[in-house]
Formats: structure tokens, sequence, C-alpha cells
């Protein structure tokens, strides 16, 4: 089996780490993988094993898609006989590459805006087998229901992130760094979520606020913190490839919106033993109240407030949810576990046997397929 794996600029940006676990997990077991990456991609960040292609990504859906396609030859050359699209704006040229090259499509679902992509797609009239994987039950459930009666695939496989052994966290229970991540664009979210900040360093001085948004211009941010007197407290952080990895050296991670979208930011916190506040999110199923995180339903100061004085003032319960999380990703978000889910919709995608070794005694070669029950 050889696999196309489409990734563009936005989706690394959150999904790097998760990307290298894939591409080598898969390759361990055995399968061939061609790694479809923007050409602006840092040669260290991708893995050396496999194979590299690389396009030009663009801010504009057309041309992005366009040149995402020229790549067809390449593929074809390489003899890549599935196609997987790891980002709902990959869809349509993924979809197209697999038509060209008539091999199956994978179209890997991470956010609720893609359901009106899935709608487009699905009534299309293409030649390639189409399949879809979502990261979440619930984005699953929307798919499942908008594919009824058709013959195509839909299956939940939770992101996989690395589980540290050992984390170091403050035994005083302190709380100095705190990180907050959304996307961004000042909404009502934010705005509650400032204007508790600015109640807590009244009263807590010492603590720091790092912004950390998924666009590249962050002045609004900025303005917002100006307008509530927090410029003292807080810090815009630089966006770079991979840099939220250096984020979990922080006490907290905040998610002040509710996204409608799995970001294994989240997870990677959770991973570490890091309390998280968020927005709840009907679309995210990792996060559950006191399970895996301290929630606000809305946009309420009142209740950013709160949340973030049990944090500040009471820390043996902030180091006990932590625990809890670091749990529930350890029970269900390994990257081993993705890796198998994953490498198990490719062969009912491809009709792939699964490969058996023979029983002891044997003379038959491990390399005889037999299929699976």
């Amino acid at each position: 089996m050889h696999v196309a794996l489409l990734a563009n600029t936005a989706w690394l940006d959150e999904e790097l780490r998760m990307f290298r676990h894939l591409v080598v997990g898969l390759i361990d077991e055995q399968v061939r993988v061609a790694q479809v990456v923007p050409n602006l991609v840092p040669e260290h960040e991708i893995t050396t094993f496999g194979d590299v292609v690389t396009w030009r990504d663009s801010r504009w859906p057309l041309l992005r898609s366009w040149r995402l396609t020229r790549v067809a030859d390449e593929l074809e050359k390489l003899g890549v006989d599935l196609i997987h699209a790891l980002d709902g704006r990959l869809w349509g040229a993924a979809v197209r590459l697999s038509d060209r090259l008539n091999i199956p499509v994978i179209l890997g679902a991470t956010s609720v805006l893609d359901l009106t992509e899935a709608d487009r797609l699905l009534r299309r009239k293409g030649r390639a087998p189409l399949a879809f994987v979502t990261t979440t039950a619930p984005l699953g459930q929307a798919i499942a229901r908008k594919v009824h009666g058709r013959q195509t695939p839909v299956e939940v496989i939770a992101p996989g992130v690395y589980l540290p052994e050992n984390v170091l966290r403050n035994e005083a229970g302190e709380v100095t760094c705190a990180v907050v991540s959304g996307n961004g664009e000042v909404d009502e979210d934010y705005e509650a979520l400032f204007t508790a900040i600015r109640h807590v360093v009244d009263r807590h001085p010492d603590i720091h606020f790092f912004l950390d948004g998924q666009r590249s211009e962050q002045r609004s941010l900025w303005q917002l913190a100006q307008r509530n007197g927090l410029l003292e407290f807080v810090s815009l952080v630089p966006r770079r490839l991979g840099h939220r990895e250096a984020l979990l050296k922080s006490d907290v991670l905040i998610h002040p919106q509710p996204l409608g979208k799995s970001r294994s930011v989240i997870l990677q916190a959770m991973a570490h033993g890091l309390p998280v506040l968020a927005r709840s999110d009907p679309w995210v199923d990792y996060l559950v109240e006191d399970q895996t995180a301290w929630l606000a339903e809305s946009a309420d100061s009142r209740r950013w407030i709160e949340l973030l004085e049990r944090l500040i003032q009471h820390p043996p319960d902030a180091r006990a949810l932590g625990l809890r999380s670091r749990q529930w990703v350890k029970d269900k978000h390994v990257p081993s576990r993705q890796v198998a889910a994953t490498l198990q919709m490719y062969r009912r995608v491809t009709g792939e046997a699964i490969k058996f070794p023979p029983p002891p005694g044997s003379t038959e070669s491990p390399g005889g397929n037999e299929p699976r029950a």
C-alpha cells in the first residue's frame, strides 16, 4: 500500500507533531507514505523516511486547489494507490486527484466547517471510492447522517498525542504562566475572558498571560488587551511552525472559544498534566466537565473569574484535574491506536487484506495474505 498524505500550512501549524507520529507509525506498519506538504515547510520538520512531494500553498482556495492537483503526475510515478486529505480545505483537490488517478480517497474531517464541503462533494459524480475519517464522534455522527443510504464509509478515529513519561510541574502549584489559545479573532468570548483577566490580575499581579492565535496578524488581541489595561500582563506569541509545543511548559491552558474543531494543542496540554480551562463545545467530545477540563458554558466573565480563582487558590484541585485529563489521554488518545485505526480504514477502503504471520512450523511464506473475517 502506498498512501499520499495531503497537508497544508494551516493544518500543520496545528498538528505538526501528530503528522510526524502518523507518518512514522504508518511506515512502521510497512505502509509506503508520500508526504505531500507545502514547499515552505522546513526540511527538518519532515520525516526523512518515505517520499516527499512539495507544492505551493496559498491563502486563496481556488489557487491552493489548482496548485495541489498539479502533483498528480508525480503521485502517479510514485505508484500511490490511496489519497488521504488531512484537512477539509484540501478535500476538493484530493477528490480531483483521486478521480484523475482512479484511486480511493479518504477525507479527514476536523471541523464543523467541513460539513458544508461534505454536502458539495457528495453530489459529485466521481469514479473513485470516497470515505470520511473524523476526529470526534459528533462530527462523525453529522457526516454519517449526510451519507445515509450511500456506500460511503465514515469512521471516527481519535487523534493521538505523545504521552510524556515524566511530567514536572510546579510543586507549589503557583500559577504564574497561562496560555490563552484561540483563533485570535476578537469576539464576545475573548471579551468575557479579558474582563475576567482584568479582575484576576488586580488580586494576583504575578500571573502573566501568553496569547496564542491562529492568525499571523494579532493586532486585534493587542488592542483588546490595551482597552482592558492589560498590556503589562500579556505577551503575544509569535506564530511559527511547531511553536505550540513550547507552550506546554506553562501552568495552564485556556481555550476561550467554542471553535467547533478538534485541536491537538488541547490534548497535548492534557497529556502533560496541564489543567485546561475552556469554553464548552458540542463538537469536541474530549472536553468533559471536571474530567478533562473546567468549562464555561457561555461567554460569561463571572464564570471565567470563578474558574481562574479556583485555579489559583486551590492548587490541589488543579493538579487533580491535570492528572485526570492525562489519564484520559492515556486511555483514549495514544498515537499507536490512531495509527492502527487509520491503517484498518485504509485496508477497508482499498480492499487490501491483512497479512497474518504463519503458524509455528508452517512452511507458508509470511507474505501470504489472508482475508479478514
